[in-house]
């Protein structure tokens, strides 16, 4: 959902989302047992993580302008979209989880704790990142 004006604010969000990611990471990381391997490495995991959410992002928020705006109006607008991109941040979850820790699923008990995580991270590094791409100068966003 656009919130602000330019690719610094587009800039500022995906930053805000890499760290908080790369650190999600390092936690999942431990949570999985991997803590002295050298793999996965952390940042990489952030930033792909960074990427998926770029990528769905754009694909969400673009059928959101084209399709959902049009059909659902008023107030509820807001929460609604954040609503609609809960299966997409679970499925992207789930994605990075069998991608980087867990490739057999093995134990699914720590892969929907892991995804449930990552989901309450994503959301609340969208604060974040909106708020440093409505802050600081310039300014758009994408979940």
């Amino acid at each position: 959902m656009p919130a602000g004006y330019g690719p610094m604010g587009f800039a500022y969000f995906a930053a805000v989302k890499a760290v908080g990611y790369t650190a999600t990471s390092a936690y999942l990381k431990r949570r999985y047992g991997l803590r002295g391997s050298p793999r996965p490495n952390i940042l990489g995991v952030g930033l792909t993580r960074t990427g998926i959410g770029l990528r769905a992002g754009a694909l969400y928020g673009g059928l959101w302008l084209l399709v959902l705006n049009k059909l659902i109006s008023g107030d509820t607008t807001p929460i609604l979209y954040y609503i609609f991109l809960l299966p997409i941040r679970l499925a992207e979850w789930c994605f990075l989880i069998w991608l980087f820790f867990d490739r057999a699923l093995r134990n699914r008990t720590l892969m929907w704790e892991s995804v449930g995580f990552g989901t309450v991270c994503s959301y609340a590094l969208d604060i974040f990142g909106v708020g440093a791409a409505l802050v600081l100068p310039g300014g758009m966003w994408i979940c």
